[in-house]
């Protein structure tokens, strides 16, 4: 459940401004403290990571014995490729050493769609067969449009998967997040022959896109600590029990559902900030960007939502050093100001923003 606040006077009167604003900057938010939510240890929940070279800092390997641990992560989908030629090097080695410690392995490709779907679906399928053994489909981790419309999205995601499919044997994975497949893929229902990865910051388990039945993975956040892991990491929920989870391993991507559907996370002061509506953080920026407003006032917006003071000064001091990168969805950023879209939701999107 969202919160809404009431704006303060001075956000109000921002608001009508920022509508008709054209500017170009980046904001993504990096904390660099452990403010991250645990992991959850409920009895029956299927739960998981995702995990990347950010994972990995000066080359610091995952415990991936740790990470299996009793009550521990059942499974790991570990960063691939990105675009046409570019390879995680610590993939092959986190895959093998998660298969080894007795975790369920997949790899995703980070989507560059201003580039060539199939290039891409061979590099990622020529990766993935010469690696480590996987036990999860392959996953298109589609957050970003770079230019692209719905239709050619759309064309550029099915040639992407039917491809991957062809040159892996497997039916792969999409993952997405709420505002890009609402905004940016115009609801498209035409990928619900694949299962669905959806991300979406909250306690609640969110509702399916696109004219699927059900969500298959639920990325509950973004910034978890769990054991075995040196950095913030991405936490999951398979949503199902772990029959359901071994019917789906084994190559039934139909499995599951009827767990996250009526699953509510414990509270959580991290995933409550994250919930509320993102309109005075999503002003503010706006207003930064445009000289109408300084970074203490992004700290001050930042601070109003339920941010410390430590993580309102990063997100502040994040946005002041990005503004003259030139790279800020400001029509993303009008949408989700007069639309229904979580903090949690911003944050995702400012993320692949600077990407």
């Amino acid at each position: 459940m969202h919160v809404y606040r009431k704006r303060t006077p001075v956000l109000a009167a921002l608001t009508a401004a920022c509508l008709s604003i054209g500017m170009a900057v980046v904001v993504p938010f990096s904390p660099t403290r452990d403010t991250a939510a645990e992991a959850l240890s409920i009895p029956g929940l299927v739960q998981g990571i995702d995990v990347a070279g950010h994972q990995r800092p000066e080359g610091q390997p995952i415990d991936w014995l740790t990470v299996a641990g009793p009550g521990g992560q059942e499974f790991a989908f570990v960063k691939a490729t990105e675009g046409e030629g570019w390879k995680n090097v610590f993939y092959d080695e986190d895959a093998r050493a998660a298969r080894d410690a007795g975790v369920e392995v997949g790899a995703y490709h980070y989507a560059r769609p201003a580039k060539d779907p199939i290039a891409q679906a061979r590099y990622f399928a020529d990766v993935i067969n010469s690696g480590p053994d996987l036990t999860l489909p392959p996953v298109l981790d589609l957050e970003v449009d770079e230019g692209l419309g719905a239709a050619e999205l759309t064309a550029w995601t099915t040639a992407f998967l039917t491809e991957v499919e062809r040159a892996t044997g497997t039916k792969p994975m999409l993952y997405t997040y709420r505002y890009f497949w609402l905004e940016r893929m115009g609801n498209t229902n035409a990928f619900t022959g694949y299962p669905l990865w959806l991300a979406a910051y909250q306690t609640q388990a969110p509702r399916p896109v696109g004219g699927w039945d059900k969500v298959s993975f639920w990325q509950r956040s973004g910034d978890g600590r769990v054991a075995g892991v040196a950095t913030p990491v991405d936490q999951n929920i398979f949503n199902g029990d772990s029959g359901a989870f071994q019917s789906f391993t084994a190559g039934n991507l139909t499995a599951g559902g009827g767990v996250l559907e009526s699953f509510q996370a414990p509270e959580s002061g991290e995933l409550q900030v994250l919930e509320q509506n993102n309109t005075a953080l999503v002003v503010a920026i706006l207003g930064l960007a445009t000289g109408i407003l300084a970074a203490p006032q992004i700290a001050d917006a930042a601070q109003q939502l339920g941010f410390d003071e430590f993580d309102a000064g990063n997100i502040a001091g994040t946005v002041r050093e990005l503004v003259t990168s030139g790279e800020l969805p400001v029509e993303d950023l009008r949408t989700m100001m007069v639309g229904e879209y979580s903090v949690g939701d911003l944050l995702i999107l400012l993320d692949n923003a600077g990407k």
